[in-house]
């Protein structure tokens, strides 16, 4: 196994550290400090060259050019919170609103902004980047201060972990991040030849700026139900694409889905110890710079599909939502895997 780093780009006077993990396997994955971004994913083909399998910029500061938190880490707090507004130990705190009156993915000053310290860690079968991040409330507008890390995770049974870590809150405040990883498992710039796995019986329902109203629909007979599986491709034409949270129950030792591309037989198996997994297909693109998977290509409307391992989205405004919140002098840490492998 090894680590390879290397600084790719000095912004605001500090260096972008490119950290790449590589396992026994050929497989490898880059890591960088700015945003704590998992900007690469890389897999042996027969060609001989290899495959990205997730949408990254080669240069950082290209992740500031549009919103789509292409691999980056999310927080504090991952989806919208309504108008910006939570109560907490019977305080009213109002965080920024830098989407539609709501405050999405942490705020404009959110993790994803920041650039983070790290540090490396190594055994016999696993390489791991630790990226460290000290809050502050004046910085990101939530309450109070905490420090929190990253640790990114390839290991010899081509499994990427990651887990988020928040601790020393000098307030009680709220943690509930995400990686923004979206990902194309083939060769072609859509998803119709992608099957898609998630035991999920329930989803969201939202209000039309993507706020859950607090309700949950069944999948049973919609294109939302994928239980089974089912061709992503089909889904996103059936419904016009998807931006929804399904309801899991948490498991780090059984997957709770799968993403297979049926033409390369790439497949890559998820777990997380959370409720909800996001999955948005990237429906709504705008004109700009957009990131991508192979040099000198840029991505197309519903290319990839990012799945968000989370508590369900605005959980501190509904009771049934999960836990988000910290304690002074408590640690929670969050996991999140992608278990790769090639079928037959």
């Amino acid at each position: 196994m090894e680590i390879k780093t290397q600084l790719v780009q000095e912004i605001d006077g500090k260096p972008v550290t490119k950290i790449t993990l590589v396992n026994d396997q050929g497989v490898s994955a880059s890591v960088l400090t700015l945003g704590a971004t998992w900007q690469e994913f890389l897999v042996p083909t027969s060609s001989g060259e290899p495959k990205n399998l997730i949408l990254g910029f080669d240069k950082p500061s290209d992740y500031f050019t549009n919103s789509l938190c292409a691999g980056q880490s999310i927080g504090r707090v991952a989806g919208r919170i309504d108008a910006g507004r939570f109560r907490l130990n019977g305080r009213d705190y109002q965080v920024p609103q830098n989407e539609k009156g709501n405050c999405l993915h942490g705020g404009p000053q959110g993790f994803h902004k920041q650039n983070w310290d790290y540090r490396l860690e190594e055994t016999s079968d696993a390489v791991s980047v630790i990226l460290t991040y000290s809050a502050k409330g004046e910085v990101d507008g939530f309450p109070g201060d905490m420090n929190i890390e990253a640790k990114f995770t390839l290991d010899n049974a081509d499994r990427f972990a990651i887990t988020y870590t928040g601790k020393d809150a000098s307030q009680q405040t709220l943690f509930n991040p995400t990686n923004h990883v979206y990902f194309n498992l083939g060769e072609r710039q859509d998803l119709t030849h992608h099957s898609f796995h998630l035991l999920s019986h329930q989803y969201l329902e939202t209000r039309d700026d993507l706020v859950p109203t607090g309700k949950f629909l069944d999948v049973a007979g919609t294109a939302y139900d994928f239980r089974k599986g089912q061709n992503l491709g089909a889904a996103i034409a059936q419904i016009g694409g998807f931006d929804d949270a399904f309801v899991v129950e948490p498991s780090l030792v059984e997957p709770v889905g799968l993403l297979k591309d049926e033409e390369s037989g790439n497949q890559l198996k998820l777990y997380s110890d959370r409720n909800a997994w996001v999955v948005y297909t990237m429906g709504g693109l705008l004109g700009g710079i957009y990131p991508a998977r192979d040099k000198g290509q840029e991505a197309k409307e519903f290319e990839a599909v990012a799945l968000e391992a989370q508590f369900l989205p605005d959980a501190i405004n509904h009771d049934d939502f999960g836990d988000i919140t910290l304690e002074p002098n408590t640690t929670k840490t969050y996991h999140i895997a992608f278990e790769y492998s090639r079928a037959e």
